[in-house]
């Protein structure tokens, strides 16, 4: 019985393995696919495509909600390729593995738009965490005079999908990633008392009012080898000092895409989930 618990334990490794392979190549494996079932909601008169799975629905807590915001190769119309990337697989390996009961969901932003409205009316590669041309913030008021954030659709929808599902409100975290880091940064300024702890994965806050951020703890990792990374440890030390619980984690010697790709592990996760405000 032993030897077959171990047999049975080697396969599962050896499945985690080939899907989180197939993710890091940039194609969404089998696996991930039927686990996260295609969903679309009209909030406000504007369709919000998203994936969807629930993890431990027999757990007797209240559940939480992990909302990921992907990268720029993840925009489309598709709602498949917000998938991609390692970042879903190690999250939803994560919330498995610790038998966290969550509602995990991924929306996908519009090839045409970005998540804080920054560079979409172009077809510029992003994601590279070089310095965009333009600031949405100017003397610290917002500025959407050119394109407005698709956070400002996603907000209502996220509103309304806790009303519709039995979410713990002090469970609400928020994880993003290259774009999507950028995006939820400008989310949690413009909520700071809606997410319980955000994720923030190689991407820069592009507002000079930081006071909004400090209600929210957040953990931002950033490779060494980012053009942003002075700029998001400067960011994080500022934010310390006004007495918001902010944790910086280096990724050494890491390029965008590297430090993306190194961003969530079991110890990133495992303190995420350990903020509270």
């Amino acid at each position: 019985m032993k030897k077959l618990s171990l047999i049975l334990f080697a396969i599962l490794i050896a499945s985690i393995g080939n899907y989180c392979y197939a993710q890091r190549n940039q194609t969404v494996a089998k696996e991930i696919k039927e686990a996260f079932k295609a969903r679309t909601d009209t909030v406000n008169a504007q369709v919000i495509q998203f994936r969807e799975t629930l993890i431990s629905p027999e757990a007797s807590d209240s559940a939480a909600l992990i909302i990921f915001l992907h990268g720029a190769s993840g925009r489309g119309k598709d709602n498949l390729s917000q998938l991609t990337g390692n970042a879903v697989c190690d999250i939803y390996n994560y919330l498995q593995r610790k038998n966290i009961h969550a509602y995990f969901i991924a929306p996908q932003c519009p090839e045409t738009a970005s998540w804080n409205g920054e560079n979409s009316r172009d077809n510029r590669s992003r994601g590279n965490g070089m310095r965009p041309h333009r600031s949405p913030f100017e003397g610290g008021v917002e500025n959407l005079k050119d394109n407005t954030p698709y956070i400002e659709h996603l907000m209502p929808f996220l509103e309304k999908y806790v009303s519709e599902h039995p979410i713990s409100k002090s469970k609400i975290f928020i994880i993003g990633r290259s774009m999507g880091a950028a995006g939820t940064w400008l989310l949690i300024a413009k909520n700071p008392d809606y997410f319980q702890a955000a994720l923030i994965s190689s991407g820069g806050y592009r507002g000079k009012n930081i006071a909004p951020l400090l209600k929210t703890p957040v953990v931002c990792t950033v490779g060494t080898q980012e053009n942003s990374y002075s700029r998001i440890n400067e960011l994080v030390g500022k934010l310390q000092s006004s007495g918001a619980d902010a944790t910086i984690v280096p990724i050494y010697d890491a390029d965008h895409k590297k430090a993306c790709d190194k961003s969530f592990t079991e110890e990133n996760l495992d303190l995420l989930f350990s903020k509270h405000r």
